[in-house]
């Protein structure tokens, strides 16, 4: 890297000046003149069948121009995967409070609201079943999808077959891993720990809500302005759902307020679709209050893990079984692949000769879930780096020390069989363990508080098979313009991408022009998720550089008489290798004209789709050569106090050691892992979604559901963001993601420091004062008798 002059600088955010100054365009901010307000109308009951809907007095109402509902509106599905939800549902059956069942759209948004509110619907209510445990019998209390057989799987899901078990009518997905023999394994073991942990549903709580607006040019084309993570892929729903040529859909969305895997499925385009194609193809507005967006907008997932682990004096782990059950709401399809790709944040960091792993996709009558910053790692390393200090307490053993002796490391093959590569857990944990004196115990003081450490490590893959693309062009002033398939959602892509690119030409980053977000002038990609776009969109605009160079180049090499392999590029000029007085300047390879054209090029373009293509799996065990593009690693050491008497916990000090590979830009770096610990901190202290014994949601606003505060993280001297890179292989410069990982361990450590603290181990988030008091009661209790 000390060779290089823009990559691995922390250069300024390309966006910088745009966001701080107001400018940037967010979905939210988006209208156009003669624009209708939409409004969705939804469920009050948990799990009703419709009856009958009246819409004869909204209609009234002037200023409404369009109303459609589930009883007059054909099948529209919504689906990228597996296809259980649709705009309505077809059945005319609601499966949570909350669940579509009509939609308008009005002059204003104050119609709008009228007219939802004198729409009368009846419905026959129906048994609804809300835990996940009674969802998952043989004989569930209510059966959410009594027709589940008939839903088809689309061709674009990735991962190995869909797989059921048939006996437990909820669920709609059955995956697992096989390794060697557990039960031999558990038989050879000197001590088996088993145990129960559970993680609740959460908000993403993005700053901007959900919000689309659509309408259709004169010539047939739809364009929509959309709060889309990944605009490539509500560009396919949308085709999909509505019959429309890809050539006549248009997605823009420069910006969107956050998202952490909660926008990556279309919420509100649907609807606006849909209530413009009823108007005529005049512009519709829907947006969601912060009130909807808790109560429908995809939350993460809920999950209870079984875990088994089969452990020698030693402290080898030589057999580990889990069974877990995750909460998909009421709808499946946005956590379809989470019952497949949870597993990876249990196989990515320890060596373990037999492994036994199944999770369950399980139907409940509450909100529809989807990723969630992590993609199902964080609920099952909850479980895991919980597990592992319980173990090494009862072996007698340092917990760091346990963890070091089962790692993986390079060359191994994991649980599923993949190749280890650039595995830098280890150097994390000795990063950590240094910065919070791990062999010096807490200072303890008068009175109830008591302190305590704790850590814990966290893995996150990053899926194989996905495609990014990317088009570089050569401006005749020498400047560089790249378009690529993702979109800014905060995390810094476009800074990133104009690094690569300048790095790649030669020029400062102030040459770069980046543009993202929109499908009628950038390739096609994916998805902006699974902490892929640094190393896919990376590579990709990696190589459109040398395809764009390569004809400068062949331009260049005549008038340079030497050939066009000999020559390189720096500053806008290009030059012979080894003589650098031996150049053009690329203005010069231009037309004089000043029109811009390149002679006998027309322009200088590069491009390039790039792929990492995933092994399949094989059903029956999940095992296969390469299902993750690579792992980044990261391991976090925490202090707290805890008040023995309230349950209080202060989180006094905090580090975060990631390793993502060679960060293009360490200070982006490391705001993500500042950012990521934070949110971690509501997950394990404060967050959940509670609902009520309707299935209403009770806490559906930030003044009854919690998040973090800067009063809630340690001072800059005390929360540190570290970064230990092992380069990746084939990373662009070595790069891979961080910006899931550092989200991930920070709960677990949490968990392990309380219990460091004051005894007491709490195995179900948030780990509230109620239930650190309640454990107190109860271990009081026990010591007594």
């Amino acid at each position: 890297m000390a060779n290089l002059s823009v990559v691995g600088k922390s250069v300024p955010r390309v966006d910088a000046l745009t966001k701080a100054t107001g400018a940037a365009n967010f979905p939210s901010d988006f209208r156009v003149p003669r624009m209708l307000h939409g409004k969705i109308v939804r469920s009050p009951y948990a799990h009703a069948r419709i009856v009958s809907i009246d819409t004869l007095a909204a209609e009234r109402l002037p200023g409404v121009e369009v109303i459609t509902t589930a009883l007059n509106t054909p099948p529209i599905p919504l689906a990228i995967g597996f296809c259980d939800k649709h705009i309505f549902p077809p059945d005319l059956i609601v499966r949570y409070v909350g669940d579509a069942v009509a939609a308008l759209a009005a002059e204003t948004e104050d119609i709008a609201e009228e007219a939802a509110s004198l729409i009368k619907i009846e419905y026959e209510e129906f048994p609804a079943v809300f835990d996940v445990n009674q969802a998952f019998e043989k004989n569930p209390p209510a059966i959410i999808h009594p027709h589940l057989a008939e839903y088809h799987l689309r061709s674009e899901q990735v991962g190995n077959k869909m797989m059921r078990d048939l006996e437990r009518p909820n669920v709609s997905r059955h995956f697992k891993i096989r390794k060697g023999d557990v039960d031999k394994g558990f038989a050879e073991a000197d001590l088996i720990v088993e145990d129960r942990y559970y993680t609740p549903k959460l908000q993403h709580c993005q700053i901007e809500p959900s919000a689309s607006v659509a309408w259709f040019e004169p010539d047939g084309t739809l364009k929509i302005k959309a709060s889309a993570q990944s605009p490539h892929l509500a560009k396919l729903v949308i085709c999909h759902a509505f019959n429309l040529s890809p050539a006549k859909v248009i997605i823009d969305s420069p910006y969107i307020g956050g998202s952490f895997g909660g926008k990556g499925r279309p919420t509100t385009d649907p609807y606006a679709v849909l209530l413009s194609m009823k108007a005529h193809g005049k512009p519709v507005r829907v947006g969601l209050t912060r009130e909807e967006h808790f109560h429908c907008a995809n939350s993460r997932i809920a999950t209870t893990t079984y875990i088994k682990d089969g452990v020698k004096k030693d402290g080898t782990i030589v057999s580990r079984q889990l069974r877990i059950l995750v909460d998909t709401g009421g709808y499946g399809d946005g956590a379809m692949i989470l019952v497949r790709n949870c597993a990876f944040g249990a196989v990515g960091l320890y060596n373990i000769a037999n492994f036994k792993f199944d999770s369950y996709g399980v139907y409940t009558n509450t909100a529809p879930t989807t990723a969630f910053r992590g993609y199902g790692s964080p609920e099952i390393t909850w479980a895991i780096e919980n597990q592992m200090d319980v173990i090494a307490e009862k072996l007698g053993m340092d917990p760091l020390e346990l963890r070091r002796r089962n790692l993986l490391r390079d060359g191994d093959r994991d649980v599923c069989g993949q190749r280890v590569v650039s595995m830098g857990a280890e150097k994390c944990l000795d990063k950590i363990r240094h910065w919070i004196e791990w062999d010096k115990k807490p200072h303890q003081e008068e009175g109830p508080w008591r302190r305590g450490k704790g850590i814990a490590l966290g893995t996150k893959f990053t899926t194989a098979g996905y495609q990014s693309s990317a088009v570089v062009k050569v401006q005749p002033d020498g400047s560089i313009e790249v378009r690529h398939s993702s979109n800014e959602i905060g995390e810094g892509i476009n800074t990133v991408a104009a690094q690569i690119a300048a790095e790649s030409f030669g020029v400062s980053i102030d040459r770069i022009r980046v543009l993202g977000g929109d499908t009628s002038i950038c390739p096609y990609g994916h998805v902006s998720a699974s902490s892929r776009e640094t190393f896919h969109i990376g590579n990709a605009i990696l190589i459109a550089c040398s395809e764009a160079k390569k004809d400068l180049f062949e331009m260049a090499a005549p008038k340079l008489g030497v050939l066009a392999q000999s020559l390189d590029i720096k500053d806008r000029k290009v030059f012979v290798k080894g003589q650098p007085e031996k150049s053009i300047e690329v203005t010069k390879l231009f037309s004089p004209s000043g029109l811009g054209y390149a002679p006998g090029k027309c322009e200088i373009i590069g491009k390039c789709t790039f792929e990492i293509p995933a092994i399949p799996e094989d059903p029956g065990t999940g095992q296969s050569e390469r299902i993750a593009v690579y792992y980044m690693y990261g391991a976090e050491a925490v202090e707290v106090a805890v008040d023995t008497e309230t349950g209080e916990v202060r989180i006094l000090k905090n580090a975060g050691c990631f390793d993502g590979g060679t960060p293009i830009n360490p200070k982006m770096c490391e705001g993500q892992i500042e950012g990521g610990m934070t949110m971690a901190f509501g997950a394990a202290l404060y967050e959940q979604q509670l609902y009520g014994q309707k299935g209403e949601l009770l806490n559906a606003s930030f003044h009854d559901y919690k998040i973090p505060t800067i009063e809630d993280v340690p001072d800059n001297a005390s929360m540190v963001a570290l970064l230990e890179p092992v380069p990746q292989p084939d990373g662009p410069f070595g790069a891979k993601g961080i910006g899931e990982v550092c989200s991930i361990p920070a709960p677990p450590a949490i968990s392990n420091a309380i219990y460091n603290a004051v005894g007491v181990r709490i195995k179900e988030l948030p780990i509230t004062g109620e239930k650190i008091v309640k454990a107190l009661n109860k271990k009081g209790n026990n010591s007594k008798a």
